[in-house]
């Protein structure tokens, strides 16, 4: 029997939830909120002239000037950087995934008696800033004769993201059935056969994870790119946003920098929609067993 003092309470606690969630959403509305805020900022005064930007800033286009667009590309020559970008990128991704899945293996797996301190390793990369290794990577460059070429950039891609694709494949290998290879081994697998046959493809959620994230650490770099290249043949997106910053040192195209920032972030943006659910499952692989 349902009572007053009963539904008081259930009103009560609804009355609680209601309150505690609300105060967990607004910070997270805020900091969503400067996110959003200054992307839309950007997309709209990328359509702008110059008169228009001066006069208000906060206004919306007159119209969709696509003029902006076509001058920063030509300006910056972001076309050729864009394909340079996606060749050097894709290159590192499928080095970095193929090697880190496989330490990964080993670590999760094949209970070799390293097996912990090579995982603890690999975790301690993950605390090392990059920055402190410019100067190292630029001299090692120039030594065996890779500076100013593109292989530089994808091993230096490819080996930098090691630790913490082997921390996502470590954790989602721990949650497969040993059972998978034990029944590949009954049917005369080997080893080799087994990961490649059995686990690997059993790890995409891993893969889009370390994927999408890389892609992202990829893409958005400058600091290396800026010290390991010089040629303009050779350079990647961020320094063309940076070499139109630079030409317009004396007077700056607002219209023009807010539209070439524009396609830098928009792969980004959607390769991070396109992927963002196998992104939450990769993530979430290994919060069980680990």
């Amino acid at each position: 029997m349902i009572t007053d003092s009963t539904v008081k309470a259930s009103k009560k606690q609804k009355h609680s939830s209601f309150i505690s969630h609300t105060l967990i959403r607004i910070p997270l509305i805020l900091y969503v909120c400067t996110i959003i805020i200054p992307f839309s900022f950007m997309v709209i005064n990328s359509f702008k002239s110059s008169k228009e930007f001066y006069n208000n800033f906060w206004s919306l286009p007159s119209t969709l000037n696509f003029e902006n667009y076509k001058n920063a590309i030509d300006a910056t020559g972001i076309a050729n950087m864009f394909l340079n970008t996606v060749f050097i990128v894709a290159c590192a991704l499928v080095i970095n995934i193929a090697i880190s899945s496989m330490i990964a293996y080993v670590i999760a797996r094949m209970n070799v008696r390293l097996g912990d301190a090579m995982y603890k390793f690999f975790l301690f990369g993950m605390l090392t800033p990059g920055i402190v290794t410019l100067i190292p990577l630029f001299l090692i460059a120039r030594t065996i004769g890779l500076f100013n070429t593109r292989i530089i950039l994808i091993l230096v891609y490819a080996g930098f993201e090691v630790p913490f694709a082997v921390f996502v494949f470590t954790s989602f290998y721990k949650t497969l059935p040993s059972a998978l290879e034990e029944a590949a081994y009954i049917d005369g697998a080997t080893r080799y056969q087994t990961f490649f046959r059995v686990i690997f493809p059993l790890s995409i959620p891993g893969i889009v994870t370390v994927g999408v994230f890389n892609f992202i650490e990829y893409w958005n770099d400058y600091l290396i790119a800026m010290t390991l290249v010089v040629d303009e043949s050779k350079k990647t997106v961020s320094l063309g946003v940076m070499k139109l910053q630079a030409a317009n040192a004396v007077r700056t195209e607002w219209g023009q920098l807010f539209a070439v920032c524009t396609l830098v972030v928009l792969p980004v943006l959607l390769v991070y929609i396109i992927f963002q659910r196998n992104l939450t499952s990769g993530l979430t692989a290994g919060a069980v067993k680990g």
